[in-house]
């Protein structure tokens, strides 16, 4: 399947799963396209165990064409942003700048702290020996929030613009955050627990400072 195959073919399921959210589920959009492609996969899995060949195979052999990491973290985490960013106040924004920072990087760096925490935890109770910045990889993963359903949620109820500005500039930024961390945690995890200092601070540096050249051009 071509680039542009399949790409139509994402837009069409997710227009398709909405669809299904607003006349069945009528959850918050984001939400409801997960819970139907949750379904969705659970059914092709369901396929697959009772008749083998039947569909899942297929489903696998497609997603081993494609380059996750790039396609998510170069791709659409850029098209996500953009579609948070624009409905933003920037000048309530501004405003709150300090508090936004606040939130989106100690905020991030906790959340990702305890999901890491947790998650080593429950590997351990379970009997897998995970090493923590594996998890710690699996918490940066997890710990940034969706901006696009953010926004639409804080529109929905309605607060006032410098409260939505707080949450939703905090939302967007700690993408960014997680990336980094994410980034600086996968060199650590696959040097097998240990890192030098300097490659470390190259990595955030790179990281924070291309992002931010990139973001003033």
């Amino acid at each position: 399947m071509t680039s542009l195959g399949l790409f139509a073919l994402v837009i069409g399921l997710a227009s398709l799963f909405a669809l299904l959210n607003e006349r069945l589920l009528r959850l918050p959009l984001t939400i409801g396209i997960l819970v139907f492609s949750l379904l969705a996969a659970a059914l092709l899995l369901l396929a697959e165990a009772v008749l083998p060949g039947s569909g899942a195979a297929q489903a696998r052999a497609l997603l081993a064409q494609i380059d996750l990491p790039h396609t998510l973290l170069d791709g659409a985490l850029a098209f996500l942003l953009f579609a948070g960013a624009q409905t933003v106040d920037v000048r309530a924004l501004w405003g709150r700048r300090y508090s936004v920072l606040a939130l989106a990087v100690l905020g991030t760096l906790l959340a990702v702290l305890l999901f890491a925490g947790g998650i080593w935890g429950v590997f351990g109770l379970l009997g897998f020996s995970i090493s923590f910045p594996w998890c710690v990889v699996l918490g940066a993963i997890l710990a940034p929030t969706d901006p696009v359903s953010v926004v639409g949620m804080l529109r929905r109820l309605g607060l006032p613009g410098p409260i939505q500005a707080l949450f939703a500039g905090e939302s967007l930024l700690n993408d960014g955050v997680g990336v980094v961390i994410f980034t600086v945690a996968l060199s650590v995890a696959m040097d097998g627990g240990s890192a030098h200092a300097t490659r470390l601070a190259e990595a955030f540096v790179w990281e924070v400072g291309g992002g931010l050249l990139v973001g003033l051009a």
